[in-house]
């Protein structure tokens, strides 16, 4: 039977065998998944999750991730309210297995999938208590975890409680989450500075209702990104940075206290912050402690003013500020507004390219009755068998969803052509440690726009040889090649790893986009590249824009462990750069160079001076 699945040739037996494949694969078991041992439903047995609202499911649902967590499985909890007493946790070590990370934590729906806490637990606000506690030990190596389609409620009585203590590393997020505490309860709906090292990472449509802070960050590693999210009725604030890298875009703020505190690093564009009554007394937004910020396409209807710019460590001189203190910060809109001025080669700068902003595409939801899992096909979801050929004829099966709940091994390049349109993971990894190039290739096809969602590694990367649409959602160290055939073709990268991506005519929008390799990280040859929170590591250029290209940068964060002074942080050759960038260096050897920009016959540089960059700009083109 494999060797008939080898054979690309039509035969009316292929076709039939693969027709039943396809027919036999049950119906959802979870939330949008097919029936397979990987998806984890925390009701059926041997956990038994009432999720009734009235049984405390705190034990099944502990118990169900201790067996879970850092296995690449799907946690899944069907619509109902789970009422929990103590936190659940993702623990380090369960029995003799180590977890660093790959866990994925997914309600049914959001608004009813529920985790709510018993009123009366969490009390002591000197010793805030979290519902759910999602790993980190003072590592930057817990990677690939997810919390998603779920409601975070923390009761009544609670004043101690934190809804959520997100934790992950290289690539990780928060979906389609909300926070919910009643008047009176909740310290902080998303914590995501209770530890040091935390990111980079990606907070997405998500909204956060009530507690005293509604969103907390902090430390100054690795960044974190945030778009489309919603606070309202904090107490105290409803963004509270303390020192790390945020990039924000579309956020929503309705409360009568500050939207944003921060010091650190502040990116926050296209956002509307509502003063409600009693606001005509605070700043919308407070940059302290000599912090970094950068704000534009902001209105902040409703407070006394806009922005608060102030050195001191003592944020409550924000409140005592009195008309403009610095130029285009008073509001009610803002537009351009940096803490700190353009690092440019030539004189003109500081304008950024404009680049018109796409949203990602999103999942199309083809009912899981017609994916086509490989391991029904034969594949090995172990990795120890090769699977090339089981994987490829699930692709050519006519389905448009294809499904790998495992990792893989592949001795043979794979090919995403035909019907497909969606390619899931569970967080596996394919050709781990391998030395396979390419595993996969994307060919022509009849759908527009090709998903690839959910891989930890896909170690010898994947070839593009298509102009379609391609959207990379949570896949990490996946090297992307493209031929000429992808030329103007778009990329949205959401919550993506990659290694030396080189684009040609191309144009890419990314979120949480994070480059790690040795010499140049990302280059725009001639296209539009556009990107919310890029973190990097390693030396060399972080991103070269050439012949005629548009480069915007919205929030930047340079993790420099080698050879800083072998390249120029950004190169710019007759084309438009804007990034908002800072550095952090702990080897003694950051980058000597910041900024090389040519036009014409002209090239100069900028030299690295005692701050860290910040705001560049080279020659963005009208």
């Amino acid at each position: 039977m494999m060797g008939c699945f080898r054979s690309r040739r039509g035969s009316w037996l292929l076709a039939l065998v693969l027709l039943v494949q396809v027919l036999l694969v049950p119906a959802a078991a979870a939330g949008g998944f097919p029936d397979n041992p990987a998806v984890v439903d925390v009701t059926r047995p041997p956990f038994n999750a009432k999720g009734d609202g009235k049984t405390d499911d705190t034990e099944a649902l502990q118990a169900a991730m201790n067996e879970s967590v850092g296995r690449n499985r799907l946690l899944y909890l069907p619509e109902g309210t789970y009422l929990v007493s103590r936190t659940l946790t993702w623990p380090k070590r369960w029995k003799d297995r180590d977890n660093w990370g790959f866990t994925w934590l997914r309600g049914q729906d959001r608004e009813r999938t529920v985790l709510r806490l018993r009123d009366g637990c969490f009390t002591n606000t000197a010793k805030p208590q979290a519902i759910l506690w999602c790993g980190g030990f003072g590592s930057a190596d817990w990677f690939h975890n997810y919390v998603e389609n779920l409601t975070f409620n923390v009761g009544s009585g609670n004043p101690g409680a934190v809804g959520l203590q997100f934790y992950s590393n290289n690539s990780g997020a928060v979906r389609d989450c909300r926070f919910v505490a009643g008047e009176g309860s909740g310290w902080i709906g998303m914590d995501l500075a209770h530890r040091d090292m935390n990111g980079p990472l990606l907070v997405r449509n998500c909204e956060v209702v009530g507690f005293r802070r509604g969103i907390a960050t902090g430390h100054s590693v690795n960044s974190q990104t945030f778009e489309h999210v919603r606070l309202s009725r904090q107490s105290e604030f409803g963004f509270d940075n303390a020192g790390q890298t945020i990039s924000v875009r579309r956020l929503v703020s309705e409360n009568a206290v500050p939207a944003v505190r921060t010091y650190g690093a502040f990116t926050l564009v296209e956002s509307t912050l509502r003063g409600l009554r009693g606001a005509s007394n605070a700043p919308a937004v407070i940059n302290y402690n000599g912090g970094r910020i950068f704000v534009d396409g902001v209105d902040a209807p409703g407070y006394r003013r806009a922005l608060a710019d102030v050195a001191t460590p003592d944020f409550a001189a924000a409140f005592r500020v009195q008309g403009e203190d610095r130029k285009g910060s008073l509001g009610p809109a803002v537009s351009g507004y940096c803490s700190h001025p353009a690092l440019s080669a030539f004189a003109a700068a500081g304008e950024r390219a404009r680049i018109p902003v796409k949203e990602t595409p999103e999942s199309p939801q083809d009912p899981p009755a017609g994916w086509a899992d490989v391991d029904r096909f034969g594949a090995d979801p172990t990795g120890n068998a090769d699977s090339s050929a089981a994987i490829q004829a699930a692709i050519d099966s006519g389905a448009k969803t294809v499904f790998l709940p495992g990792s893989y091994r592949l001795l043979k390049t794979v090919v995403i052509r035909g019907e497909v349109r969606r390619v899931v993971g569970l967080g596996g990894s394919i050709n781990y440690g391998k030395g396979l190039k390419p595993d996969l290739r994307l060919e022509d096809g009849p759908a527009p726009v090709v998903h690839f969602e959910h891989f930890s590694n896909i170690h010898g990367g994947m070839e593009v040889d298509t102009a379609r649409t391609l959207v990379m959602r949570s896949v990490s160290d996946c090297t992307l090649r493209f031929t000429a055939r992808a030329e103007g073709g778009e990329i949205f990268a959401e919550d993506f790893v990659t290694h030396g991506l080189r684009l040609r005519k191309q144009r890419m929008w990314a979120r949480q986009l994070n480059v790690e390799n040795e010499g140049t990280h990302l280059l725009n040859e001639g296209g539009d590249v556009w990107v919310l929170g890029y973190k990097t590591e390693r030396g060399g250029t972080l991103l070269h824009t050439r012949a005629g290209g548009r480069s915007e940068v919205l929030g930047g964060f340079s993790y420099t462990t080698t050879a800083g002074k072998l390249a120029p942080m950004f190169v710019t050759e007759d084309s438009g750069l804007f990034a908002l960038f800072i550095e952090v260096c702990y080897n003694g050897d950051p980058f000597a160079v910041i900024l090389r920009e040519t036009h014409g016959a002209e090239t100069r540089e900028v030299a690295r001076s005692k701050t860290s960059p910040w705001f560049l700009s080279g020659g963005v083109p009208h």
